[in-house]
């Protein structure tokens, strides 16, 4: 079986990406962002485990921060967005080893 990845999105395919998935996660994260590259092995452990129940999306800032401010409040990286039905129901700012998989975890739990 192949393992659910995230898919890479960006203000063009993120509308449609929430549409199609009525649970979801975004990672806005930025190349230069050392707590991005240390939280994404989580993100693909993630959406592998909830594959079919919740979709992550990867959102690269770099470059778009002004955009990416305006639209959806993303004023540091990482931050994790949780969507429900097209709505922003939660925001994870930052990244800990320890609290972060358990509280998106619980998140995710009570959405799907």
């Amino acid at each position: 079986m192949d393992m659910a990845s995230p898919l890479n999105v960006d203000e063009d395919k993120l509308d449609k990406f929430l549409g199609e998935n009525p649970v979801a996660v975004i990672d806005f994260w930025g190349t230069t962002c050392m707590p991005c590259k240390a939280m994404a092995p989580l993100i693909d452990q993630l959406a592998d485990e909830y594959s079919g129940r919740c979709a992550f999306g990867k959102f690269k800032v770099d470059g778009k921060w002004k955009l990416v401010r305006r639209k959806y409040n993303v004023l540091s990286v990482p931050t994790l967005l949780v969507y429900k039905d097209a709505r922003n129901v939660k925001r994870l700012t930052g990244y800990s080893p320890t609290s972060t998989p358990r509280m998106l975890r619980e998140t995710i739990e009570k959405l799907v």
